[in-house]
Order: structure tokens, then sequence, then C-alpha cells
């Protein structure tokens, strides 16, 4: 079973997408709420793939990315933000894997896990 690392600040989106990672994808889950949560759960146990919300307080997703590879974390890594206003194509110019919009419908989200696990 593969497993993903959660990241996101807001508890009740993480809790509803872990949710359904763990149901309709069947994956093997684990959820945190901050950059430096991510950055210590993704070196003690790394997992498969890391969905990363980019707007968080303290460490964004950018900078938990930047310390996520010094650390020697390898997995692909899926930018997962309301933020708009950047195109997707800067997320992957910056590191990420893959880039999926917070729009409600989480299907894009479990196709894009699936794709970077099958790689």
């Amino acid at each position: 079973m593969a497993k993903i690392l959660l990241v996101d600040d807001v508890y009740t989106a993480r809790s509803m997408i872990e949710r359904v990672l763990r149901h309709v994808g069947r994956y093997d889950v684990q959820s945190v709420g901050s950059g430096p949560e991510a950055l210590k759960a993704a070196t003690v146990a790394p997992p498969d793939v890391i969905v990363l919300d980019i707007s968080m307080a303290g460490l964004d997703g950018v900078g938990t990315l930047r310390e996520l590879r010094a650390a020697g974390v390898s997995c692909p890594v899926v930018a997962y933000t309301a933020r708009a206003e950047r195109a997707a194509g800067e997320f992957v110019a910056q590191g990420f894997s893959a880039y999926v919009s917070k729009n409600g419908n989480l299907s894009g989200l479990l196709t894009t896990i699936r794709e970077l696990i099958g790689r």
C-alpha cells in the first residue's frame, strides 16, 4: 500500500482529504499541519508521495519543499493549493512534481497521485 504524507495547516481540509485518500484511494495516509512537522515525518518514515499545501503559516509549501530536498527527501511532491494566481508551470519550475488546484473536487488529486506513484 502506497504511503502519502498530507500537509495542510487547515485541520478540516486535512481531515476531509485524508478520509477520501484512505477510503477512495486506499492509501496509507499520514497527515500533519505544518512544514516543520512534514520535514520530521518525511525524514523518519519516507512516503511515496507528499501532498503539500502552499499557503501555510510559518514555513510555507515552497520553503517546506526546499527543506525536504535539502534533507534528502526525494519522493514526488504535489503542490496542492487554492492560489490560482500562479501558473502550474511555476510550481514545477520550483521543484514540485505536479500542481493540483484545491477546487473541492478531489478527483484531480487522486489522478495525480496515481500517476506519480505509478512512475
